[in-house]
């Protein structure tokens, strides 16, 4: 990384200079190039590199991005590591990332117009977040709108709610690199799953982060979503192993850890029930129940 980034010593015009823009990629032949188009047609007043990191593709990734010559840089899987996932990818472009404003954007969704623009511009008139998030649109494979989610209407993210519920999407943010270099791995190998929401978690434990209005990126619903694959019943599992690191690392009042464990375990019955495993199934309902009485009996009244 910058050694002057390291340091954490960045004047006001360093602060300001640059994005990069970090994108994890294995196999997106079929959605990289409009991805990357996406990010080169952003209109900023500022320098923005792309950097494409790779987990070992085998398609015809690398060819569409060197296509677009020096443009975009592509750093290759090292010859020593195994496939890891879209964050240790991730984490290798921000080692590389030339510039103190990071954003990323997963190789299969797009940029709307203006975001770059609007979160560089944010983060250097508000020097005290940490980070800021757009809006997010989720689209079909063919870019059909069919959602959007609202993360708040409110500007700062409080801890609290998001811990209950964590739903930050990576394509949609920009941190400091300052920010990012605080923590000792920006996203944990570890964790196959829900790494961004540990990734997030640790920095609004030290950092303010700006929820703005407008939407910034499209998230494209498909069957290879995930780039490790995995059931949804396995992301909460990781999920749950979130929340233990979170709740060994930092003060977090207990009603609102067996809310947040309540809620996984919830979900995680379900998992069970989809899976026909009923006995498991109970066990966590009643644990949720315990945990989480008024939701438990809003649940059994279908009021929530």
């Amino acid at each position: 990384m910058n050694s002057t980034v390291k340091a954490g010593v960045m004047t006001t015009q360093q602060q300001c200079n640059g994005a990069s823009v970090v994108i994890p990629v294995y196999n997106r032949e079929q959605y990289l190039e409009e991805c990357i188009n996406s990010v080169k047609a952003q209109e900023c007043d500022f320098p923005v590199e792309i950097i494409l990191a790779d987990d070992g593709s085998t398609d015809k990734s690398k060819e569409i991005a060197l296509s677009f010559g020096s443009s975009v840089r592509w750093l290759d899987k090292p010859a020593d590591c195994s496939t890891q996932g879209a964050g240790p990818t991730r984490n290798r472009g921000i080692q590389a990332a030339a510039y103190p404003l990071i954003a990323f954007l997963d190789s299969d969704d797009v940029f709307l117009p203006g975001h770059l623009h609007r979160l560089f511009h944010f983060l250097a008139e508000h020097p005290e977040y940490g980070a800021a998030v757009d809006q997010l649109y989720g689209f079909s494979q063919s870019l059909e709108k069919i959602w959007i989610m609202p993360y708040s209407d409110k500007e700062t993210v409080k801890l609290e709610s998001f811990f209950l519920n964590p739903y930050f999407n990576p394509s949609v943010s920009m941190l400091r690199q300052s920010v990012i270099n605080e923590l000792d791995i920006p996203f944990e190998p570890a964790l196959r799953f829900a790494q961004d929401i540990d990734f997030f978690f640790r920095i609004l434990e030290k950092h303010p982060i700006a929820i703005l209005a407008e939407a910034g990126a499209c998230l494209r619903e498909h069957n290879k979503r995930s780039t490790g694959g995995g059931s949804w019943k396995i992301q909460y599992e990781y999920a749950w192993m979130v929340l233990q690191r979170a709740v060994q690392r930092y003060p977090y009042p207990a009603w609102l850890v067996r809310k947040r464990k309540a809620a996984i375990a919830f979900r995680l019955a379900q998992g069970d029930i989809a899976g026909k495993k009923y006995f498991s199934a109970v066990c966590r309902l009643l644990y949720a129940g315990l945990l989480d009485p008024l939701r438990a009996a809003k649940i059994l009244m279908q009021k929530h």
